[in-house]
C-alpha cells in the first residue's frame, strides 16, 4: 500500500511527499518502490495501487507531457480535461487482475505563464486521478490532498486535516518559508516522518521521498536524517538556491557512530517496473500483483 501527500502553494512550487512500501502478494510488505517522478517540463506525478499500471501511467504521462523543446510546456487545465480520457485508454488495456487493484494518480504542475500572489509567484496545481473514471480532483491552494492507505490511521489522518484546518499550525508551516524555499514541504515532511515512527502502519513506510515542481526545476529529496539522543538532524528547504558544488559539513560516518549518533537511510529502491521485477526475484518474490 502507500501514502502520497500533495500541495499547490503560493510560493511557487507544488509539492508532494510519497512514502516507499509496496504490497507483495500475500508475502507480506517491503520498502522497495520509489513512486512519485519527474514527469515533464513542470510536471511531477506519483501513484498509487496497481504498481504496473502506475508505471504504464508514467510511461504515457511522459509521453504527452516531455517536450524536446524548451520553449514548450503544457497548461495545466488543459491536463485536467484532457488526461482522463487517456489515462482510461491505459488502465482499460491492462490486464484484469492489475485492473482489481485499482489506481490512483497525483500530478504536481507549475503553470508556464501564470502568477499568483503578492509577490508575484508561478501558479502551482496539485490534481488526483482515481480508477476507473479518472474524473479529477483539484487540490485547493495550501490543502493537502492524498491517495492510497495513509487515510486509514488516525494519526495520519489528523495531520493531513490539520494542515489546512488548524491556522496556527499553518501558519507554523508557512514560517518554513522564511529564508529557505521548499522549507514548507520539509517540515511538513519531517512531522509525517515522526508520526510515521511512531504509529507504524503496515501499509505504510516512513521511508519518504519529498517532492518539489518549480517553474523550470524539479527535485526529489529522500527524508534521511540523523538522530542523537532527543535530537533529529535533517536538511530543510528543497535546496533550489543552494551551490551545486555545497560544502560537505557532517562528520564522516564513522566517527558519527562512535559519537552516538544514528542514521535513518533510505533502503534499495526499485525506480522502474523492471526492475522491481528483478529486485523482488532475487528474494524469490513476484512483482505481478503487486499494489503500491
Amino acid at each position: 500500500m502507500t501514502w502520497i501527500v500533495g500541495a499547490p502553494t503560493m510560493f511557487g512550487y507544488g509539492f508532494g511527499i510519497s512514502d516507499v512500501r509496496v504490497s507483495v502478494g500475500n508475502v507480506g510488505v517491503d520498502d522497495c518502490l520509489q513512486k512519485i517522478y519527474p514527469i515533464g517540463r513542470y510536471v511531477a506525478a506519483g501513484f498509487a495501487g496497481s504498481v504496473k499500471i502506475g508505471f504504464e501511467m508514467i510511461d504515457e504521462l511522459r509521453r504527452l507531457t516531455a517536450f524536446s523543446d524548451e520553449r514548450i510546456a503544457c497548461d495545466p487545465r488543459a491536463v485536467f480535461d484532457q488526461w482522463p480520457s487517456c489515462a482510461r485508454a491505459v488502465f482499460s488495456r491492462s490486464e484484469s487482475e492489475e485492473q482489481d487493484s485499482g489506481c490512483c494518480l497525483m500530478l504536481i504542475m507549475v503553470h508556464p505563464e501564470e502568477h499568483m500572489g503578492n509577490p508575484a509567484w508561478p501558479r502551482s496545481f496539485v490534481y488526483i486521478f482515481r480508477s476507473p473514471n479518472f474524473e479529477g480532483e483539484n487540490v485547493p491552494v495550501h490543502s493537502l490532498g492524498s491517495i492510497g492507505s495513509g487515510n486509514d490511521f488516525e494519526r495520519c489522518r489528523e495531520a493531513i486535516q490539520s494542515f489546512g484546518a488548524d491556522r496556527n499550525r499553518e501558519h507554523l508551516f508557512m514560517q518554513g518559508e522564511m529564508g529557505c524555499q521548499g522549507g514548507m514541504a520539509s517540515m511538513l515532511g519531517t512531522s509525517l516522518t515522526a508520526i510515521l515512527k511512531e504509529v507504524q502502519p503496515e501499509s505504510v513506510s516512513a521511508h519518504l521521498h519529498y517532492c518539489w515542481v518549480y517553474r523550470g526545476r524539479t527535485i526529489i529529496k529522500e527524508n534521511n536524517h540523523t538522530v542523537k539522543g532527543r535530537w533529529t538532524m535533517a536538511p530543510l528547504g528543497s535546496g533550489i538556491n543552494e551551490p551545486s558544488q555545497a560544502v560537505e559539513t557532517s562528520l564522516p560516518r564513522e566517527r558519527a557512530i562512535s559519537e552516538g549518533y544514528g542514521f535513518f537511510d533510505m533502503p534499495r529502491l526499485a525506480r522502474s517496473w523492471d526492475e522491481l521485477i528483478l529486485n523482488l526475484r532475487e528474494r524469490g518474490l513476484i512483482a505481478r500483483g503487486c499494489t503500491a
